[in-house]
């Protein structure tokens, strides 16, 4: 009788905060529709411009909601093709500047928000790494059909994770550039780039925490603040912290995430393991990240057959600096270019 009561309350609580949680999603999707110029915020207005030339907007589906993706066409129909993809609490226009760099560079740049964020549709925060990794694999196959260059991929922070996992699991592309690397598939690099990054030193707590992820399930749509999980007081290099303080107001980034999606985080494995990769991989990490520890991507790229390369550069998990944006883009670019060389 006691167990019962017990469950009867957890079922009223449960419901109870759904409800709240529904009327929340409901005042987010407002302040989303009534934010969506605030990115030009954190932009000269010549780039703001600049932006608004060249960007073309799609919705493309994928697992039953529109995705929203930014195209930075180049003129030549050859030309090569990059997708760039965000990372958790992150949405496409943060890559405005980097995405006008790789343009200048000869690309046709597409920038995709995943389902739940950005501009895309979806229960905002309410996502899994799998769902993810689905919608890029769509923008890719998308991009592959619309265009006739050959298509590169980059990402940062966990859109790094989610592009190795996105050519794994198919997506029609020939080099990729991450900066981060991350496994989501034993729980460990889940809790490393978390607050709780001390748990992962225990082997039984991890496996202990990754099983309790699947007793989740009745209550998998709830979402808690994204800021209890994660360091995002620490997202932006020290040097950035008018960066920071737009992002912290900033309407358009998920700031609640659903247990669903953290759970994720623990259990979702790449389609290829990194001991067996063969797609050509360029990591870049981050030698004074205080989000993540820059080891944790260190650990993943020794991990990684195939032909790989790695790069430390000087700076937090991001920057608005230009020598930042400058390091990622000379050698994303070089990297990629290398691959057409080897290839013709």
């Amino acid at each position: 009788m006691k167990a019962k009561t017990i469950l009867k309350s957890i079922l009223i609580v449960s419901g109870a905060l759904l409800i709240r949680d529904l009327a929340q999603s409901r005042r987010e999707d407002r302040k989303v529709r009534n934010g969506a110029d605030y990115w030009e915020r954190y932009y000269a207005p010549d780039i703001v411009q600049r932006s608004k030339e060249l960007r073309q907007t799609k919705r493309l589906p994928s697992n039953g909601v529109d995705l929203h993706l930014d195209i930075y066409p180049h003129p030549d129909p050859q030309a090569p093709l990059l997708i760039i993809n965000h990372g958790a609490a992150g949405y496409g226009r943060l890559f405005v500047p980097l995405a006008l760099s790789l343009h200048d560079r000869g690309y046709t740049v597409i920038v995709p928000d995943q389902q739940g964020q950005g501009f895309s549709g979806g229960r905002r925060g309410d996502y899994t790494m799998a769902e993810c990794t689905q919608n890029i694999v769509a923008a890719a196959q998308w991009a592959a059909a619309t265009y006739e260059g050959p298509l590169f991929m980059f990402g940062g922070s966990v859109g790094g994770a989610l592009t190795y996992y996105a050519a794994a699991a198919g997506a029609p592309i020939q080099a990729i550039a991450c900066l981060n690397l991350f496994d989501f598939g034993d729980g460990r690099d889940g809790l490393l780039i978390s607050r709780f990054a001390v748990l992962a030193r225990s082997a039984l707590l991890t496996r202990l925490l990754t099983g309790l992820t699947r007793l989740s399930y009745p209550i998998e749509k709830l979402r808690v603040p994204f800021i209890w999980l994660g360091r995002f007081e620490k997202v932006m290099d020290e040097q950035d912290a008018q960066f920071q303080a737009l992002w912290d107001e900033d309407p358009i980034p998920a700031r609640l995430v659903s247990l669903r999606a953290l759970a994720s985080n623990l259990n979702t494995p790449p389609a290829i393991p990194f001991e067996q990769n063969r797609m050509p991989t360029l990591v870049i990490n981050q030698k004074r990240d205080r989000m993540i520890d820059p080891q944790t991507t260190r650990g993943s790229y020794e991990r990684l057959a195939g032909p790989k390369e790695y790069l430390e550069i000087p700076f937090g998990h991001w920057s608005a600096q230009s020598d930042f944006l400058q390091a990622i883009v000379t050698a994303s670019d070089r990297w990629f270019r290398q691959n057409i060389e080897q290839s013709l």
